[in-house]
């Protein structure tokens, strides 16, 4: 016989059982949102407003105000609201659910004339109530707020929203997670364990696949897009949770992130469901509602927590290597299997009752890492063929030394792992690049890796003829590949060489090209005096000194770049428009911001060589000549720095004899610090300064030997090299 007393009945009774959960969620959320909020932007904008502060600080101020406040409503401005968040989706499940675990609630709720799903849908439905109507309560006040704080533009109140309905997604999930956890296990304590195992176990897993790689794969870049690590928070509660909560902006989860949310509370709810109808009643009690599954779970649960704590513990204390990884996996995982093994008998004289899956687990752990200890699938060793590769790229570790990228100095954002690429789609230029690659791949096979480069002596033969390289390949079925090796340098220059003869490689490789020129506010020039300096010049001597650049870059040979010391550099500077985003602004007039408070991006590495007579002529034109030597008289102190090996060589023995010893530093290492102040020994130090630039492909040693130089017009020090 089945009771027809109305779901409204129903829920209303599991709500006022639950009543408590209802008050908890209203404090926390009062507190947490609208009465944080009002605190937040009392002293964020108040004080700005003062009649002592200028215009642009509180516009600045209620620019920032804007960006920040969807925030307040996802938890990402008050951490703890995001936690508090999560804590009351699993007490909703818990309170909601946790009467299967007691085997008298469960006769008494299973025995009522009451259908099992419509108990579910009583139950999940209230859980979400208690929740829901507390945060759209508090959030719809914290709406208020800062309206009364003039912050509610049309823009602001569509982030918000997004914001708020990440939350309550974000809440849903857990939720649901919890849920699950519940009708798969027979007690609170496991139930909880196994919430925690749902949630983070996808995250676990996919992202083994990275940490691996990163370990035992020599070519392994980290940059390359794996379908792991999109599911690492695509397909894990915890990784929505995180992305739905802590984005400063709602919109910044994105609508993958949503809809991905989305099918994951909608899988998770009806695996809930599914579990729940046939719940066996003697469940009650029993760490798993299903104990033929327990051997299924613990090789499940055990081989990826076993390498992953492994990992967690390299990382933890900065361990390198991989000969302990084996044993302290094994290890892990013995351990591991114990645990579950209690937690299934609670009894520990029957720990080696599972002692089957608990082998079957330990050679799981043996079997994945011996897969990338020994790389069985060829992962350093691949190359491409070439007639399945659209085009190769490549970027020596240097070129982002060596050159600046607009698309790494602004505050844009976004994914900046493809900057600094120049390739070759032709076929003379995959089959060099394929070629270099290959090269690449034989010097892995002799030692000879990034690793190993990496962690070489300053000055040795290694750090001084190799340098790592990034190769990416776009195959034809749209796929993108990456593999670092370490190459020679000669071999490098060579191919750079051959390469350069190509236009448009030219114009990928030059960041002149892909900079928005006509966009710069002002140019400024660097010499041997260090000092940026503006030029005064209009938007079409801008224009032309830019294009009389361009074609000096056009024609320069490679070993110029690689070898020679440049004669100057260019910089050019942007408003970043992306930080300073006014045209909200209300309460503040935009005009009577001064166009000087706005941040700038300066970006250089332009750098002007002997032989760039197009730059160097339009420079003359316009009055500015490049100096090439510092005057003593302009140098008011220089603090000399050498190294150990340069004093005990006798490296600078002809420079150290004209300069007086009173002030000498000697440190416990052997090097030294020498400060000189007379004009004559100023002189005699300046003859062997230089400007230190280490090339388009680098220079093994650094700088080395340096020398600080104080200017006597008081505009700092600058380093140079020591020769």
């Amino acid at each position: 016989m089945t009771s027809k007393i109305s779901y409204h009945k129903l829920i209303g009774y599991d709500i006022r059982h639950r009543g408590w959960l209802a008050a908890l969620n209203a404090v926390v959320l009062f507190l947490g949102m609208p009465v944080f909020t009002w605190l937040y932007l009392d002293g964020t904008l108040e004080n700005a407003g003062a009649a002592s502060a200028p215009a642009q600080v509180a516009a600045e101020n209620l620019r920032w105000a804007r960006e920040v406040f969807p925030g307040f409503l996802n938890g990402n401005m008050l951490n703890l609201m995001a936690a508090a968040i999560l804590a009351f989706a699993v007490l909703a499940a818990l309170t909601g659910f946790g009467y299967l675990h007691s085997r008298e609630q469960l006769d008494f709720y299973h025995g009522l004339p009451v259908r099992r799903g419509q108990w579910f849908a009583v139950r999940w439905l209230s859980g979400i109530l208690v929740f829901l109507v507390p945060y759209a309560v508090c959030a719809g006040l914290t709406v208020a707020v800062g309206a009364a704080y003039g912050i509610m533009t049309p823009h602001a109140a569509a982030e918000s929203a997004c914001a708020a309905a990440g939350a309550i997604l974000a809440y849903v999930v857990i939720y649901h997670t919890a849920v699950l956890a519940s009708v798969l296990t027979g007690q609170t304590v496991t139930g909880l364990l196994a919430a925690v195992a749902i949630a983070v176990y996808p995250t676990v897993v996919f992202s083994l696949s990275s940490y691996l790689k990163g370990t035992f794969f020599a070519a392994y870049t980290g940059t390359e897009a794996a379908l792991s690590d999109v599911l690492m928070d695509l397909a894990s509660p915890i990784g929505l949770f995180n992305r739905l909560t802590l984005g400063l902006r709602g919109a910044d989860a994105g609508a993958a992130v949503f809809l991905a949310a989305v099918a994951a509370a909608v899988i998770l709810l009806a695996a809930a469901f599914a579990v729940y109808r046939i719940y066996p009643s003697e469940s009650a009690g029993n760490p798993l509602a299903f104990p033929r599954t327990a051997a299924v779970i613990k090789v499940l649960v055990c081989v990826p927590a076993a390498v992953f704590s492994c990992f967690f513990i390299k990382s933890f204390m900065g361990i390198q290597g991989t000969k302990w990884i084996l044993a302290l996996s094994l290890l892990a995982a013995v351990l591991i299997c114990a645990v579950i093994e209690f937690i299934y008998q609670q009894d520990l004289r029957m720990l080696l009752r599972g002692w089957r899956s608990s082998l079957i687990s330990v050679a799981g752990v043996l079997i994945l890492l011996s897969v990338y200890q020994f790389d069985l699938f060829g992962y350093d060793t691949w190359l491409p063929k070439e007639e399945k590769v659209e085009s190769v790229s490549f970027r020596p570790e240097s070129f982002w030394g060596y050159f600046e990228y607009a698309d790494l100095l602004s505050s844009n954002g976004g994914d900046t792992s493809r900057v600094g690429f120049a390739g070759a789609g032709d076929e003379e230029g995959k089959e060099l690049l394929l070629k270099l690659a290959g090269e690449g791949v034989g010097n892995l096979d002799q030692g000879i890796t990034p690793e190993a480069l990496n962690y070489a002596p300053v000055g040795s033969e290694m750090e001084e003829e190799y340098i790592n390289t990034v190769f990416s390949y776009e195959m034809k079925n749209g796929r993108k590949v990456t593999r670092i090796y370490c190459l020679e340098r000669g071999d490098v220059l060579d191919a750079l060489e051959t390469l350069s003869e190509d236009e448009e490689f030219r114009r990928e490789l030059f960041p002149i090209f892909r900079t928005e020129t006509d966009e710069a506010s002002a140019v400024r020039i660097r010499d041997v005096y260090g000092m940026a300096e503006n030029l005064d010049l209009d938007k079409g001597q801008r224009e032309a000194l830019i294009e009389a650049y361009k074609k000096d870059v056009m024609e320069v040979d490679m070993k110029t770049l690689a070898e020679a010391t440049p004669l100057g550099e260019l910089l050019l500077d942007y408003p970043d428009s992306s930080t300073y985003a006014l045209e909200n602004a209300q309460t503040v007039s935009v005009d009577s911001i001064d166009p000087g408070s706005e941040n700038i991006i300066t970006v250089g590495g332009f750098y002007l060589y002997e032989g760039y007579d197009n730059t160097l002529a339009c420079l003359e034109e316009y009055g500015c000549t490049l100096r090439t030597q510092i005057d003593p008289a302009d140098v008011s102190s220089i603090t000399l720095y050498l190294s150990q090996e340069s004093v005990q060589s006798g490296k600078f023995t002809d420079l150290l004899s004209e300069l007086s010893t009173t002030d000498v530093m000697l440190y416990d290492d052997g090097s030294e610090e020498i400060t000189v102040r007379s004009r004559e020994e100023i002189g005699a130090v300046l003859e062997h300064a230089v400007m230190f630039n280490a090339g388009i492909l680098g220079k093994g040693g650094g700088m080395g030997d340096s020398a600080d130089i104080y200017f006597a017009d008081g505009d700092g020090a600058y380093s140079y090299q020591l020769k």
